[in-house]
């Protein structure tokens, strides 16, 4: 049974309390909501990990990557009564956090990010038959420390390492434009599977509206990933989410965008291993470019040279999405 509380505040946003009993394994605008929403309402809500474990361990697929199931469970969607075509969905991400002990990821680097013959040999193609998966033996489970906030995995030789945590969220977007229906296993100009590291508690994300009411999902807590998603994974984990939406009326853009106290940042989101990085260097200035000259009011000629000197890039996932990123100190305030 799906929980819902609302709590309506003086100035009118109310805050959702919504949790799923169960998920979508799409991102599409013909699914039922599970919430409608307004402008400047808050949600409070769980996501459940990759393989559709939740925060208690209990696990709501029973075989999440045999078909139809796909992996990444999603919660949602959300419908946002004021959104439209031609709008921007603005989503500040108010809480992001752990709330289990102990996550996973695959094994090894992909082979397809390392000279050939680097993996041979490498645990003999394997880590351990049931380790957290009946029947797998690729997927290595991780220790997270709630109190200390690091997490470490469960070696079978050697000292070992942690890292400390970085929650995130992997999944995240909207409808995908006309009819399409996408698994939450690509990613796009709607959002997706996107893997992003700076995805965290605090950042404000900006997704391009294609349908009324948005539709906009959320899943696939990472505990920590790096850059690059090279193990095809983060620590997989649940997660515990607040967002809270706005729409700007008759702002359009063409992909996604995220800022955070350091940096505005475009994210030229396309799927994993099946796209140039070189389009996605070229879409993400593009967009850089364009959003410098509309909102920062820089002229052409500036923006380019801006660019020039200060632009910074970081690979989200190896063959696939690419970030353009320019300092917020470089920049005047809004006109």
């Amino acid at each position: 049974m799906m929980v819902t509380l609302v709590l309506t505040s003086l100035a009118f946003a109310a805050t959702h309390e919504i949790y799923p009993d169960h998920h979508s394994r799409v991102f599409s605008a013909h699914k039922e909501p599970v919430a409608r929403v307004r402008s400047g309402d808050t949600v409070i809500t769980r996501t459940w990990d990759s393989g559709g474990a939740d925060w208690k361990g209990v696990k709501h697929i029973q075989h999440p990557y045999v078909y139809p199931e796909s992996g990444n469970p999603l919660m949602g969607p959300f419908f946002i009564e004021e959104a439209e075509v031609g709008d921007t969905l603005e989503v500040h991400l108010d809480k992001v956090r752990l709330n289990r002990n102990y996550g996973y990821t695959s094994y090894r680097l992909s082979p397809g990010v390392l000279n050939p013959g680097s993996i041979e040999g490498l645990y003999k193609n394997f880590y351990k038959m049931d380790a957290l998966r009946p029947g797998r033996a690729d997927l290595i489970p991780w220790d997270l420390d709630l109190k200390r906030g690091m997490a470490r995995p469960r070696l079978l030789t050697g000292t070992g390492f942690e890292v400390p945590v970085k929650p995130m969220i992997g999944c995240i977007g909207v409808a995908p434009p006309g009819e399409r229906a996408e698994t939450s296993g690509p990613a796009g100009s709607y959002g997706g599977n996107m893997d992003y590291n700076e995805i965290v508690e605090g950042v404000t994300v900006l997704f391009p509206v294609y349908h009324k009411g948005a539709y906009f999902y959320v899943g696939d807590g990472h505990a920590v990933q790096g850059d690059g998603e090279g193990l095809g994974n983060g620590v997989e984990t649940s997660l515990d989410v607040q967002f809270t939406v706005k729409v700007r009326k008759g702002k359009r853009i063409s992909i996604p965008r995220l800022e955070n106290a350091d940096y505005i940042i475009s994210i030229a989101s396309q799927p994993e291993f099946s796209s140039s990085m070189d389009v996605a260097v070229r879409t993400a200035n593009s967009d850089m470019i364009e959003w410098l000259t509309s909102e920062y009011k820089l002229t052409a000629p500036e923006a380019h040279l801006l660019m020039g000197v200060a632009v910074k890039h970081q690979i989200v996932t190896y063959f696939g999405t690419v970030t353009a990123m320019i300092p917020k100190r470089l920049l005047q305030p809004r006109r």
